[in-house]
């Protein structure tokens, strides 16, 4: 019988095949290498990336890890925050610092805890302990590279479209980010919350993957996908329709003295210094995503997830991220992505197909429609297309939730005829 194992293979194709890995190697790193050249491993600077390496932590001790190595962990994560704030003379200025941090370096721990396990582990282990690895450090190098990705905004697109969302909102005659705006500066609690939240999506996300890798069919759709795509689909328009936020675009003015309209000349404003991914609001389609793949959950859960997108809702407008119009953008986007990332892989479903084509489709839409102005002075216009979007949205999302069902109840039908009976 002839054997096809490594020890079968000749010395060229080892060589061949070690190369192929220090490539693939050399291409992960890179995005790493020059972000941090970028200085995104400041981690005052990439809050979403200390939300995903605590998310790796989370992913770790849900693994159920011996005693050995989550105390191994503990202590590589207090030894890397104390050497954090030594030479960086302090944790920095903003709220929850430190916790933020010790929560990021636990993460670093896990994987270093888990690199080592697979190479010197237990062998019997070994492939548990690599596929823990691969799902707690996914996510994270996933925010690295978005975050690499979006910081190059600035550079790839010179001029912003904010004028033209603006122009949406006061359309809509009650300036929603300003309202909300004003409510955060009166409401500390209420703010210092919907931060948390706000900084906490990955977090979140990688307890999904968590819980996912216990029960592998308990959500609708398959979580590491679902969330890639969304970054992936959010990150690309971005670049088709470039735009700051509010807070970044009007700086000071916002909420309290933002201008009329027709003391502004509607046109693409260029030479300002910051990411343009505002449209459409990425963060509330993983907020809409998180909150309707936790309908698998206990009550508990669901409730906290419902929570968590009300206060992303009030967090991107009150902190002056995002212009309305780009949490209503994100709505058949994220409906699209959902459709796209079922666990059932197959696409008969005309709910399916309808959910995310009529997704991308009204999506397209809408950057269309504000590129070109179509509802600037048009408050009817304006909130007719608010009202039909949900509409359709939660029509679509409706339909997926049936066409899923069906699709599943079918695959438990065809289960007996699959597989042999006992005798």
């Amino acid at each position: 019988m002839t054997s096809y194992g490594p020890s079968a293979m000749t010395r060229t194709e080892r060589t061949v095949q070690w190369i192929c890995r220090v490539v693939i190697a050399v291409v992960l790193a890179l995005p790493v290498y020059l972000g941090a050249r970028h200085g995104l491993l400041n981690l005052e600077r990439n809050p979403m990336l200390e939300s995903a390496m605590a998310g790796a932590f989370l992913i770790h001790m849900r693994a159920k890890p011996k005693p050995a190595e989550w105390l191994s962990a503990l202590a590589l994560g207090s030894a890397f925050t104390i050497a954090y704030a030594w030479l960086h003379h302090g944790y920095g200025n903003s709220w929850g610092a430190a916790p933020f941090a010790y929560a990021t370096f636990l993460g670093l721990g896990s994987l270093m805890v888990l690199i080592a396990q697979v190479f010197v582990g237990e062998r019997s282990l070994r492939r548990l302990h690599r596929d823990t690895f691969f799902a707690a450090v996914a996510f994270a190098y996933f925010s690295f590279v978005l975050a690499f990705y979006l910081n190059w905004t600035a550079t790839l697109q010179h001029r912003t479209y904010d004028l033209s969302l603006y122009g949406f909102d006061e359309a809509l005659q009650c300036r929603p980010s300003a309202l909300i705006g004003s409510l955060m500066a009166n409401s500390p609690a209420l703010a210092t919350t919907a931060m948390l939240v706000y900084r906490s999506l990955p977090l979140a996300i990688c307890f999904l993957v968590a819980v996912e890798r216990e029960a592998p069919g308990r959500f609708q759709a398959r979580i590491l996908p679902l969330f890639v795509t969304v970054g992936l689909a959010a990150a690309s328009l971005h670049n088709l329709f470039p735009a700051l936020g509010p807070l970044h675009f009007f700086g000071t003015d916002f909420p309290g003295n933002l201008p009329p309209l027709s003391s502004l000349v509607l046109q693409p404003v260029a030479q300002i210094a910051a990411t343009r991914n505002a449209m459409p609001s990425v963060q509330f389609a993983s907020a809409l995503l998180i909150w309707w793949n936790a309908a698998g959950l206990a009550r508990g859960w669901r409730w906290l997830a419902t929570g968590a997108m009300a206060l992303t809702f009030l967090a991107a407008l009150g902190f002056g991220q995002h212009y309305f119009v780009d949490l209503v953008v994100a709505i058949p986007l994220a409906v699209a992505v959902q459709s796209f990332a079922l666990r059932i892989r197959s696409w008969a479903s005309h709910e399916r197909r309808t959910a995310f084509y009529g997704g991308v489709g009204l999506t397209v839409c809408w950057i269309l429609a504000l590129r070109i102005g179509v509802f600037l002075n048009a408050p009817t216009l304006a909130w007719s297309a608010v009202v039909a979007t949900l509409a359709l949205a939660l029509w679509w999302k409706r339909g997926l939730d049936r066409g899923h069902r069906c699709l599943e109840q079918q695959g438990l039908a065809m289960r007996p005829l699959i597989l042999p009976q006992e005798p």
